[in-house]
């Protein structure tokens, strides 16, 4: 069981999310060659290789996700923030929070597990590191693309004494206990034609099916890559598929939504290109410092206090 819990917890080790969306863009669709061009703003036309990558987290037309980005670190407690936004509604908008996390329990396990609040990555030739927030956590997270090896570190939002830092290397990476890795012989896949600007790049969606359903499923996602993205940061996403490009946004349609929508979004909101100091890839890090492939049982119990304890 705490096995479990640990894959879940530590799937939001490679997530990175949100800074303000741009409200002043305006969708045009066009027709060219064939494709369907939706230019959401202009382009770059340069590949990226260093800089700074804020990606959101959202869940579409659901009101909870409204209320957590407005809550604000630098105010305190989360909990009370939520609960105070949660007084001020309707009963309307109440009733309809809680059918949504009764009948969505993928969306309910997403809204305490991934870093909804804040979360920005640097990223500089072979190394990646994610600094991010959820409503228990805080955590970072600095990857070596070329050596598949990494450290993570994480403590709780209201007692930062409580922390861990734990280190792992390529053969833990590989077993997909940092992310969901999508079985690509489960879904058909079908390329398509659509093109879309997203943060500045141009990206093509591919399609994912899945073959079999299952009540607990994603039943289907829309991927969309560029070209200019290196490939290397497709493994900050908490669902990796094996795509030529860079992964700049994920819709999940998961078997249980009552909607035809998207349940969640991973989405790229801005990628600046420029310098990454030192400071910005380094991460702090506590004593003792796990071994995530020979003391996974000890780390377990820690991440468990850490999420669940305060």
């Amino acid at each position: 069981m705490k096995n479990i819990i640990f894959l879940l917890i530590l799937n939001v080790a490679i997530v990175s999310c949100k800074q303000k969306q741009d409200k002043s863009t305006t969708n045009v669709i066009a027709q060219s060659s064939g494709f369907n061009i939706q230019n959401t703003n202009r382009h770059t036309t340069e590949n990226f290789t260093e800089g700074t990558i804020d990606i959101d987290i959202y869940f579409p037309g659901n009101d909870l996700s409204d209320l957590l980005k407005k809550t604000d670190l630098s105010k305190g407690s989360i909990e009370q923030q939520m609960e105070s936004m949660m007084a001020s509604l309707s009963q309307e908008k109440k009733d309809r929070i809680n059918k949504t996390m009764k009948g969505n329990p993928i969306i309910a396990l997403q809204i305490m597990m991934a870093p909804l609040l804040k979360n920005t990555v640097f990223v500089k030739e072979n190394m990646v590191t994610a600094k991010c927030d959820g409503l228990t956590y805080h955590l970072e997270n600095t990857l070596n693309v070329k050596s598949s090896t990494g450290t993570v570190y994480m403590a709780s939002q209201t007692n930062r004494s409580n922390a861990i830092t734990l280190n792992y290397d390529e053969d833990f990476f590989g077993e997909g206990q940092f992310q969901t890795k999508i079985d690509s012989d489960a879904y058909d896949r079908q390329e398509t034609n659509e093109i879309k600007v997203i943060a500045g790049y141009k990206c093509k969606k591919s399609i994912y099916k899945l073959k079999v359903t299952s009540p607990m499923s994603i039943e289907k996602l829309e991927v969309w890559t560029s070209e200019q993205m290196p490939k290397s940061l497709n493994f900050i996403h908490p669902y990796y598929l094996e795509e030529e490009h860079g992964i700049m946004k994920i819709d999940l349609f998961p078997v249980i939504n009552e909607s035809k929508d998207a349940a969640l979004v991973y989405e790229f909101k801005t990628v600046s290109p420029g310098a990454v100091s030192d400071s910005d890839l380094s991460i702090v890090k506590t004593e003792p410092v796990y071994n995530a492939k020979t003391d996974l049982e000890q780390i377990a119990t820690k991440l468990m206090g850490i999420m669940f304890g305060g």
